[in-house]
Formats: structure tokens, sequence, C-alpha cells
């Protein structure tokens, strides 16, 4: 068994494709096709279900899967921990982005990442705030930036800014006329049309528990995780969508923003295993953006 053979399989049972994970290691497909198979005759055993369209690993091949994120993560910390005795600063990072950070532009921190060191590869990975544990987890991803609602214990964090919620709606919406720039209060929202987050986002549960606490049952017309969708959405006044007000400051369609009562606030964090030490790669991330702090 080999290192290539479990890196090729590792992104085949990611991808559930052979072509877009030879697309990303480079190679052929043919040359990925065959270490697949010699993977699976060194283990006698099955790793995946191949259709003319997707392939889906089979519970051996999600084990496999799952333990060859382990092993080429502890490879290559080894690598890194002897590029640093070389006095070399690379390898690869995996990081679980998203647009907005309250005083943070985190596409503008992953720029300069590059920008100071180039010999370090990044991926991103977006997602919810639940889909990004799920990812620390088994090891998709090195670290994540996340608004938090309780940061979960196994988890180790960097605090980074807060963010504060609004309340976006079409500037011809009644909330929007005299008084606009006054805080509203979320029981206002009360049989109001509202596009929300989907569920597994850490926003989504915060507007959850205000809605509750106020007394409020929530009337979802649509949930969607794309904020330019949603914007574009509430401008056209098909509803209303409690957002980051980060979010809501980006040029973009015409809309009318007003503060809530009682206020929604979150905290935006970077989050890592605690119980999994981080490569040099994925520490040197960590202490660039905890520099980048306000």
């Amino acid at each position: 068994m080999e290192i290539r053979q479990l890196r090729y399989f590792e992104a085949v049972a990611r991808h559930r494709h052979f072509t877009h994970a030879a697309d990303e290691l480079h190679v052929a497909q043919s040359a990925l096709s065959h270490q697949v198979k010699q993977l699976e005759q060194e283990l006698g055993a099955q790793l995946l279900h191949r259709t003319t369209r997707s392939v889906q690993p089979t519970e051996a091949g999600e084990l496999v899967a799952t333990r060859a994120r382990s092993i080429l993560a502890e490879a290559e910390t080894l690598r890194g921990d002897v590029d640093q005795l070389r006095g070399l600063v690379r390898g690869h990072v995996t990081i679980g982005a998203m647009l907005f950070g309250g005083e943070l532009d985190i596409p503008a921190i992953l720029a300069r990442f590059t920008e100071a060191y180039p010999q370090i590869e990044i991926g991103l990975q977006e997602g919810t705030a639940q889909r990004m544990v799920e990812m620390l987890d088994d090891g998709r991803v090195d670290v994540t930036f996340a608004l938090e609602v309780e940061p979960p214990d196994e988890l180790g964090r960097l605090e980074l800014s807060r963010e504060e919620l609004a309340v976006a709606m079409s500037p011809r919406d009644r909330l929007a006329g005299p008084g606009a720039t006054t805080p509203l209060s979320v029981g206002k929202l009360a049989g109001r049309r509202l596009i929300a987050f989907q569920r597994g986002s850490s926003t989504r549960r915060v507007v959850d528990g205000a809605l509750a606490r106020a007394g409020v049952e929530p009337r979802i017309a649509l949930e969607a995780n794309d904020f330019a969708l949603v914007r574009a959405l509430v401008a056209r006044g098909i509803g209303l969508a409690i957002l980051p007000r980060s979010f809501l400051e980006r040029p973009g369609p015409r809309i009318a923003v007003r503060p809530l009562e009682p206020a929604l606030r979150m905290t935006v964090a970077l989050w890592w295993r605690r119980d999994r030490r981080l490569s040099p790669a994925a520490q040197t991330f960590v202490d660039f953006v905890a520099a980048q702090r306000p």
C-alpha cells in the first residue's frame, strides 16, 4: 500500500467522481483508476460502487477514506516538520471560508496569506457551521472560519471579531418607512414571510432562537444559503431576511436595513480540532490570521 494510492482514493471518495479527482490531482484518469483498483486488490475489498455517472464509497470505502485522510495529514505534518528544520515554509492547508467576518475581510486575508507564503498551497471549502465541524472531524479541512453560537468543546478556537445581524427588506416594505433607522422589535416579524438560511447554519440557529423567545412562529417562505440570492429576493420584496450586517453593507441590489431589538450578535472565530496537531502550514495560517485581528 502506497501513500499515493491513499491520496488518489481519498480524492475520488471526496469528489464522488473520477474525472474531478483526476483534475484536482493533475493525473490521467486511467492512471487514477488503476491505482484505486490496485488498492482494492491489496485490501481485498470493494471500495467503490461505480456507475456511468458517479461513484459512491462502500462501507469499507468510507472507512478507508477516513483513515487515508488521517495518514495523509500525518505525512503532511512530517514533511512540514522537516521543512521547518531546513528553514522552509511550505505545504498545504485546507480552509473553510466564508465571505464575511464582521470587521474582517476574509478574502483579503487569504490573498495576503498567499502573497506572504507562496510555497503554501491553500484549498477552500464552504458550508454551514455544522458541515464545517463534520469536515474538521474527518480531516477534509484543517481550519475553518465560523460564526459561533456555542463553540463545540472538541474544537480549538481563535476569536477574531464580532458580527451583528440585521433585518433586510425591500425599500418599498412598510417597515422601511418612517422610523426605519430605529431598532425593529423581533416581535414585529410575526406573520411576515422570511427567507432563512438552511438548518445547520449557525445564523439560522440564532434567528430561530430569537423568534422563539419573542413568541413568533416563523413563516419561512424559502431556505437558501446563497447570500447573493437571498439579497436579490429580499430586494424584490419576496420576503424579509436576517443577515450579517457586514454582508448587507456590501454593494448589491438596493435593500433597506434595520437593526434588531434585542440585538443579535455572533462571534467570528477560527476553528480547528483540539485533539489533532496542526501541520506547520496550518499553524502558520492560524498565526497569520491572529496577526490580522482588528
